[in-house]
Order: C-alpha cells, then structure tokens, then sequence
C-alpha cells in the first residue's frame, strides 16, 4: 500500500455488535438512479436500508422519477420512497432535477441526521454546492468504474466547465465512503482531502447467500453472474474454457445479459465448446444458481468491489478472478481463491485445470471464503462502520 493510501482513514471493521449501542439514527439514502433495480449500487443501497431499519434507526429513500409506472411517493421492504419528478429534456431537465432535489433537502434537512447518497454522479454535486447550509452529515460513495470512466472523477473530462462544476461541488462534501483501496488512490489523486476518505465495503446478506446443506462436487460446475460487457472478459473466459483440461461434463454458466451476450454466444460455438457453456439470461433466483455450482469465475479487466464475488464466497464458493484491484481486496490468493493475471487465458485455463480436479481444495477454499465475507462484509459490520461515519462531528 503505498504512503498516501495508508495515511487515509481506514474505518475498524472487526466489532460487529455495537450497532445497537449507538443512538437511533435519522437517515436519509440518496439513489442517483432506478430504485428499486438491479444495480449494485442501488441493490447496495436497498440492503444497507432495510439493515439500519432492522437495527432500529429510521431510513428514508430519495431517488429520481425515473420509472414513472411508480409513484411519487411509496414504499420498498417497508422503508418510505420519494421519487423526484423532472421534465425528460437532456441537459435542462437534469438542471431542474438538481433544483428539486436542493430545494427538498432544505426543506427536509431538520428530519435527518445524516444524507448517504449512493453514487457520484449529478446529485452529489448539488449536495455539495448545498452543504454551507445543511446541517446533516453527507457522504457520497464513491463505487468505481461509473464515475471513474465517463463520470463525474474521470479525468480525461477534466476541461469542461460543466465536469469542473460537478467535481468542485463533489469536493465540498463531509466525507466519501470508498469501496476498495484503488478508490481511495483515484480519490487522492482527483485531489480529493484524505482524511475524508473512509474505507468501507459493500455489505453482503448472508441470510440470503449462505452455502447449501450439500453441494454437488462431483460434476464440474463454474459460473459468472453479471453484465455481459468488455469489461467483464468473458471472451477471455470462453477461451480458457476452449484450452482448459476438464472432466467429462464439466459445465460453465455465464449467467447475465448485455450488450456482448450474442458475440459470446456465437465464440462458444465457434470454439466448439457450446455444449458446455449454458447462457441462461438474467436469472431471478442468484442463491440457487450459485448453490448448484462449485467455482465462481471472473475474468474482469477492471472491477470497483464486484458484489457477485462477494455473493458467490458468501455461499462458500472458492473464486479465480483477476488480479485488479476489487478482486485484490477480497480474495486471498492460495486461501480462498486464486488471482491471475487479466487477460490471460492460458494461465486461466491452467487454475480451471487445477481446481476441476481437485474437490477437496475448492471445498476448503469455499470455507475459507465464508468465514471471511462474515468476518468482514456482513451487513452487522458495514452498517456499525457506517453509522460511526454518520456521527461524525460536522
């Protein structure tokens, strides 16, 4: 880790039973997007709300009309919603859009004790050009590639007047809860205070992801939830499938859609092996399909902190996954998965080979996966840290 990451402020994360002893919070989570939806950031942030409700604290959810089959105002898991309407006008209605949601934090800051907006985008900004006159506590998470590349941090936008709005005004915020250690480096380089920056996690629900009574072992079964985009390298992954030494009847899901799903569909054919890769679309039930497997793979370029890892340990499945921060900080190479180099389907094919025949090793990686996720990313952990950034003195 280099000096100036080190310096940041690392959030403990190692008690995870004082939740209860801090007084009841009043908080308002901000979704810069569709909500309820599949994202990981709103999926995050849907999580982390129904968890501080549990833990006793009052939640409010504050997103844009964007679906308008949904009402203004409504609920989700039990937890109040309101929907900010604005005129679909590029450019103009995200300027009205950045008015309302101003003007309903002004009116509305009394009622909270602390503002999490969930993403860096547009609403962060205006939070910031607003906060000499808000009272609560506002922090932005900051989750990667969305405001990295294409948003609000990316540098290569540096010279538009509108990006440097957006980022003075991200800048004047209280603190940025960062999700994996390349977040805070991207940060501090940006320009961004170091002792604002908090190292927190994505939280997983381990009631839900939990490792089945009894996992087949004797087939073969790898599997890849997620977005079928570049970014991801399943074509790096079909080709290390095509190399790798398998048992008969080895089976590997890419589970998702995208943009890329056809082209991968037609390599699987192209490279003979489509009678082993299944591509069954989005898929509802996500426990159950990483329960009827025994290997998560992921091949990604370039990750923030991928939630389908952490799902995927959480149910006591070991990982091979790239070497790129977010993978790095998660799995422990040799313990509860294997590393390797991005965009390197021979050296792939290799640990694909290695693990398909050895059931004890990715029985005892798995283990060692959940007990990590419960150690570190249980939602008991990530919402105890949150809520100690919550308090923080203005």
């Amino acid at each position: 880790m280099s000096k100036s990451v080190a310096q940041a402020e690392v959030v403990e994360m190692n008690s995870i039973n004082s939740v209860a002893l801090t007084r009841p919070l009043r908080v308002l989570m901000v979704v810069d997007g569709r909500y309820p939806a599949t994202g990981g950031a709103e999926m995050q942030a849907r999580l982390l709300s129904s968890s501080f409700a549990a833990a006793g604290h009052t939640v409010h959810v504050l997103v844009p009309h964007l679906d308008r089959s949904l009402p203004v105002q409504g609920h989700v898991d039990g937890i109040p919603v309101t929907r900010l309407s604005y005129p679909r006008i590029k450019g103009f209605g995200a300027v009205l859009l950045n008015i309302r949601f101003a003007l309903w934090l002004l009116r509305r800051q009394k009622s909270f004790d602390a503002i999490h907006i969930h993403m860096m985008h547009n609403l962060a900004a205006a939070a910031g050009w607003l906060k000499p006159w808000l009272k609560p506590q506002v922090i932005a998470k900051v989750s990667g590639a969305a405001e990295f590349q294409g948003g609000i941090l990316d540098p290569t936008l540096s010279r538009r007047m509108v990006q440097r709005m957006l980022l003075r005004g991200a800048k004047r915020l209280d603190s940025y809860q960062c999700i994996s250690l390349r977040t805070v480096k991207i940060m501090e380089d940006a320009g961004f205070s170091t002792e604002r920056l908090h190292l927190v996690p994505n939280a997983v629900d381990l009631a839900r992801f939990k490792p089945p009574v009894v996992r087949n072992q004797d087939v073969f079964r790898a599997v890849f939830v997620g977005r079928h985009v570049p970014v991801k390298g399943l074509d790096v992954l079909l080709k290390a499938w095509a190399l790798a030494e398998l048992p008969a009847k080895a089976q590997l899901t890419l589970a998702g859609d995208g943009p890329e799903r056809d082209r991968l569909i037609a390599l699987a054919k192209d490279l003979g092996i489509e009678g082993s890769v299944k591509f069954p679309g989005m898929v509802q039930d996500v426990p159950a399909l990483l329960s009827e497997n025994n290997l998560y793979v992921q091949a990604s370029h370039q990750e923030g902190l991928p939630n389908a890892v952490l799902e995927a340990m959480s149910t006591a499945l070991p990982v091979v996954a790239t070497r790129v921060s977010g993978h790095e900080d998660i799995i422990t190479d040799g313990e509860t998965g294997f590393l390797v180099p991005p965009n390197d389907s021979l050296t792939l094919s290799m640990v694909l080979s290695r693990l398909a025949h050895q059931q004890e090793l990715r029985m005892e990686m798995g283990g060692a996966a959940r007990k990590y996720v419960e150690k570190k990313f249980s939602t008991s952990v990530v919402i105890e840290s949150l809520a100690k950034l919550y308090q923080k003195p203005v």
